[in-house]
């Protein structure tokens, strides 16, 4: 018994490494995922500004404001600039110094092609991160480029990525560019940032490939399990790793603990059995001579009275509640936000992945808002970021009680909320701007944090599926346009994608 619980451990053991395996290439993917998605927003957001006169314009008063405040709504957005066609800075979301990009192959490349353009990754002068810098031309009535708008992508993707490969031990998270110069790596001892690293074996089968896992010494000279991916647009590499000595360690002790608790199991068994022989059977036949001898004696009264021998308890009962308390059940994985206690973003997009795949005939009408907090940056500012989470649990809260027991509500990240709320019978679309309003009037009300009486307020985009798209991700992205229309107007308000004009309620 104790040679096939070691057969089957070793079995376990080789499932880790394949586990790794798996986990290090689907989180590579992910990661090449997620900065798609995000060039993708960058490009919807570049086309939503290149309809507002003031930017098309590049009013003095007005464009920057605009850029600024597009800048604070989109999280991967370092900021905005409008250029002249020979690459002069008209006006910018962050700076007012004068500025040349006609040099630029990214800036050239969308004057000749007048379409959307990324350039490869380039190092922040300030930041020294590595980020990508989007163009879209500005087109006039004849169809000549008049003006170029540009947005800055960070990789804020990159961070949350390594924090969760963290508790992976060795765990490392590494980017680099199509000629195999680091971009970034996190954590990086070695300081090899900006180092190119073609010459490396690992780096270069990584190179000639689109995507895959690698077992390899790592660029520290460690052993590593290495899942890659390309990022679409720039040809850069994602590669996440982890130590395979560390996975080995891991299993190995899963090994030993599982061979010393067989083994404790078997010679409770045996101990079992022993007790069981000793109480039903040895402990009888021991009666049974005693009474032999008794009889064969002289002592032996035939008129004494016979008394029945005392009856022992079985311990059969002590194995049974040891084997019983054997088992042992992994924790599933938390998808809760920690701090609000709702639904995470993860969480969030599990649950529109199921409404899309639901067939026709079970899908019913959802609600879309998207819920952006006003005011919440100067709270982290002038208070930290403890009265800040104070504050967001207390909207988390709010949230909660402002939908209907089976709505979903999820912290996206940040002061982003995302609340999905199902219209079953189909003629309820008014009850979505009634939530919204509820959810403003709630939100505003004073909160106490620290000490401290604190007012924020929000703004909400409301889109309805099907009703206005067919298509449940084309749906999500007219919700954040009306988020972006809502903060637009004044915020504290909310905005149905449906009430926006025509130009503005575009699809992609």
């Amino acid at each position: 018994m104790v040679g096939l619980v070691v057969v089957l451990l070793l079995q376990e053991r080789n499932q880790d490494i394949e586990r790794a395996r798996d986990a290090t290439r689907l989180l590579a993917d992910r990661g090449a995922q997620q900065q798609a998605q995000i060039v993708q927003q960058a490009h919807s957001v570049l086309q939503l500004l290149t309809l507002v006169p003031d930017i098309r314009e590049a009013s003095p008063d007005r464009c920057a404001t605009m850029l600024k405040q597009a800048t604070d709504l989109y999280p991967w957005s370092t900021g905005f600039g409008v250029f002249n066609p020979d690459g002069n800075l008209l006006c910018s979301s962050n700076r007012s110094r004068p500025m040349n990009v006609a040099d630029r192959d990214y800036f050239r490349e969308a004057l000749a092609t007048r379409g959307f353009t990324v350039s490869n990754f380039l190092i922040g002068q300030n930041s020294k991160q590595p980020r990508v810098v989007a163009a879209l031309p500005i087109l006039g009535d004849d169809g000549s480029v008049i003006r170029v708008l540009l947005a800055g992508v960070d990789l804020n993707w990159l961070a949350e990525l390594s924090v969760e490969i963290a508790h992976e031990s060795g765990g490392t998270v590494s980017l680099f560019d199509s000629e195999g110069t680091i971009l970034a790596r996190v954590p990086d001892p070695q300081g090899i940032v900006g180092r190119s690293m073609t010459d490396h074996p690992m780096v270069r089968k990584i190179m000639e490939e689109e995507a895959g896992i690698i077992e390899d010494d790592g660029l520290d000279g460690i052993p590593r399990i290495s899942g890659f991916s390309t990022l679409e647009e720039t040809g850069a590499k994602i590669v996440v790793a982890v130590a395979r000595d560390d996975i080995l360690a891991a299993a190995d002790r899963n090994l030993l603990l599982g061979t010393g608790v067989m083994a404790g199991v078997v010679l409770l068994i045996v101990g079992g059995v022993w007790v069981l022989m000793e109480v039903m059977v040895l402990r009888r036949l021991r009666d049974l001579k005693a009474s032999a001898a008794f009889l064969s004696s002289d002592l032996f009264d035939p008129h004494a009275p016979c008394m029945p021998a005392p009856v022992h308890p079985t311990e059969f009962s002590q194995v049974a509640q040891a084997m019983r308390t054997m088992g042992r059940t992994l924790s599933a994985i938390a998808f809760e936000d920690r701090l609000t206690g709702l639904a995470n973003r993860r969480f969030f997009e599990a649950h529109v992945e199921r409404l899309r795949e639901q067939p026709a005939q079970d899908q019913t009408a959802v609600a879309i808002l998207y819920i952006d907090l006003d005011g919440f940056k100067p709270i982290n500012d002038q208070h930290g970021h403890h009265t800040g989470d104070l504050v967001l649990k207390e909207i988390g809260d709010r949230l909660a009680r402002c939908v209907r027991q089976g709505d979903f509500a999820a912290r996206l990240g940040g002061d982003e909320f995302a609340v999905l709320l199902s219209l079953a019978d189909g003629h309820q679309a008014h009850y979505a701007m009634d939530v919204a309003r509820r959810i403003i009037n709630s939100v505003s009300a004073p909160i106490t944090a620290d000490g401290l009486d604190v007012g924020i307020g929000c703004s909400i985009g409301v889109a309805l599926w099907p009703a206005d798209a067919a298509d449940l991700s084309v749906a999500l992205q007219h919700a954040d346009r009306a988020l972006y229309a809502a903060k637009r107007a004044g915020r504290a308000r909310v905005v149905s994608y449906s009430d926006l004009p025509t130009d503005n309620a575009m699809v992609d």
